[in-house]
C-alpha cells in the first residue's frame, strides 16, 4: 500500500507539473491561480517586442595640420646666423618651434636653395643657405616643406638637385620639384594617424630661369590643365585630404589678382580641400567655400591667398608679418568622411635682432605682448608688433571665440582641439 501510495503521490506531482508547464507556454492565468508563476511576458519583456539597438557612436580620427608661408634666407639672416663652426638658425624658430612641432603634419614653403658651401652662401636675388638652415627647420617641427618657388634655380639644376638631397637626408618630405621624370609622375602621400594627405605645390615661374630642355618636369610651373588632371590623380589614390600650394600674385599687394583667384578656385573645383597662397610677402585674406559634390552632399573647402613672409629680412609693415595657420581635421572611419573643423592662425612678426644682436626670430606676437618681460624685446619692437597684430587681424577677421592658445584667433569653425 506505501508503495501504491508514493506511486500516486508521484503521478499527482507530475500531472500538477505538466499542468504548470503548459499553462506557462499557453500564457493562461490557470498557472498563476495554480502556483503563482510569472509569464514568460513578465520574464523577458523584450522576448514580446521588437527591439532596437541603438547605433554606436562614428570613430572619428581628429587631426591638426600647420601651415606657414615663405622661409627665406636673406644675406643678414645668414650673417646672423654664423658662429665659430658654422651656422646655427635654431634660435629663429625657438620661439614657435613648440606650436609647429605640436601639429600632426606641419608645412612650409622653402624659399632658397641648398646648394653647398662651394657655391657660395647668399641672400637675394639669387638664394643657397647653408644646410644647416634646413636642419633648424626639420628640427623646429617641419613635415614638408614645398619647392616650388620662384627661386628654385637660382643655382641652376644642381642646385635644385642638392635642396632635395639635403631634404631626403633630413627626412623632410618635399614636392614641387623633381630630379626625375619618376619623382615627377609621383604624388607625395604621407599619412597622419592613419589618414592619407596628398600634397603638390606649382609656381608661376623662376625668374626668368626654365629647367632643362630635356628635363621639363623638373619644376611643376602653373598650368590650369594639368594641375586639374593632377588633384584628380590624386583623388583617385583614395586620399582623404588633398592640399595644393600655389606660389602666385602679385607682390606686396594686400588682396589677390583675378588670375590668382581662378587657379586657386579651380583647385578647389577640381577637388583639393586646401589651397595655400605664396609669393606675395604679405598676407593677403583667406575663406572657406561650400563645394557640391557629385553624391549631393557638400564639403568645405579653404583658401588662403597669401600666407605671407614667415621669416625674412623684410623689415616694411605687413612685409615683416606671418602667420602660423592651424587647421582641424576630423575623419569619420564609418562614413570614410574627412571634414574642416576649425581654422585657427597665429600672427608672427620677425624681430631682427636679439639682446645680443644676433639670430633674427620669429616671436608669436600676442606672447611678447602679454608678456613685459619678454627677453631682447624693446619698446620699439613693441609698437610695431602691436601694429602688426592689429593690421593682420583687421584683415583677416575672425569669429570672436576664444582660442585655447591666447596667440591664436578662430577663423573658422569651433576651437582647434589641441591636445
Amino acid at each position: 500500500m506505501r508503495f501504491l501510495r508514493a506511486i500516486g503521490t508521484f503521478a499527482a506531482v507530475v500531472v500538477v507539473s505538466a499542468a504548470v508547464t503548459v499553462g506557462a507556454l499557453i500564457g493562461t492565468d490557470s498557472v498563476l491561480a495554480l502556483g503563482g508563476a510569472p509569464s514568460l511576458q513578465q520574464v523577458w519583456p523584450e522576448v514580446a517586442s521588437e527591439r532596437s539597438t541603438p547605433e554606436p557612436p562614428p570613430r572619428i580620427v581628429e587631426f591638426t595640420v600647420a601651415a606657414v608661408g615663405d622661409l627665406m634666407t636673406h644675406g643678414p639672416q645668414i650673417d646672423s646666423a654664423k658662429t665659430a663652426s658654422g651656422y646655427d638658425f635654431n634660435p629663429c624658430f625657438a620661439p614657435v618651434a613648440p606650436r609647429i612641432s605640436a601639429a600632426d603634419l606641419a608645412i612650409g614653403n622653402l624659399e632658397t636653395t641648398l646648394s653647398g658651401a662651394d657655391r657660395g652662401y647668399s641672400g637675394y636675388p639669387q638664394f643657397n643657405a647653408p644646410d644647416a638652415y634646413a636642419e633648424a627647420l626639420v628640427a623646429a617641427g617641419f613635415d614638408v616643406l614645398t619647392t616650388a618657388n620662384n627661386h628654385n634655380l637660382d643655382r641652376g639644376p644642381t642646385g635644385l638637385v642638392r635642396t632635395l638631397e639635403v631634404l631626403d637626408g633630413l627626412g623632410a618630405l618635399h614636392t614641387g620639384t623633381a630630379r626625375t621624370a619618376e619623382e615627377a609622375a609621383t604624388t607625395l602621400v604621407t599619412e597622419v594617424k592613419g589618414v592619407k594627405i596628398a600634397i603638390l605645390a606649382y609656381t608661376y615661374g623662376m625668374n626668368g630661369f626654365t629647367a632643362p630642355s630635356d628635363k621639363p618636369w623638373m619644376v611643376n610651373v602653373l598650368n590650369v590643365g594639368k594641375m586639374t588632371e593632377a588633384v584628380k590623380a590624386a583623388r583617385a589614390l583614395e586620399v582623404d585630404l588633398v592640399i595644393v600650394s600655389i606660389h602666385n600674385g602679385v607682390e606686396y599687394q594686400r588682396q589677390p589678382s583675378a588670375s590668382q583667384r581662378q587657379v586657386e578656385e579651380a583647385m578647389i573645383e577640381a577637388g583639393a580641400d586646401i589651397v595655400l597662397g605664396s609669393h606675395p610677402h604679405v598676407i593677403q585674406p583667406m575663406e572657406t567655400i561650400e563645394v557640391a559634390e557629385a553624391d549631393g552632399s557638400t564639403r568645405t573647402a579653404f583658401i588662403i591667398h597669401s600666407l605671407g613672409n614667415f621669416v625674412s629680412n623684410q623689415r616694411e609693415r605687413y612685409r615683416n608679418t606671418g602667420l602660423i595657420l592651424e587647421f582641424g581635421m576630423e575623419k569619420n572611419l564609418r562614413t570614410d568622411k574627412t571634414t574642416l573643423v576649425s581654422v585657427e592662425y597665429v600672427p608672427v612678426w620677425v624681430d631682427d635682432v636679439d639682446a645680443t644682436g644676433k639670430e633674427h626670430r620669429v616671436l608669436p606676437i600676442r606672447d611678447v605682448l602679454d608678456d613685459p618681460a619678454y627677453p631682447g624685446v624693446s619698446a620699439d619692437d613693441r609698437a610695431r608688433m602691436q601694429q602688426a597684430w592689429d593690421d593682420t587681424t583687421t584683415h583677416l577677421g575672425g569669429t570672436g571665440e576664444a582660442s585655447d592658445d591666447p596667440g591664436a584667433l578662430v577663423f573658422y569653425g569651433k576651437p582647434l582641439a589641441r591636445q
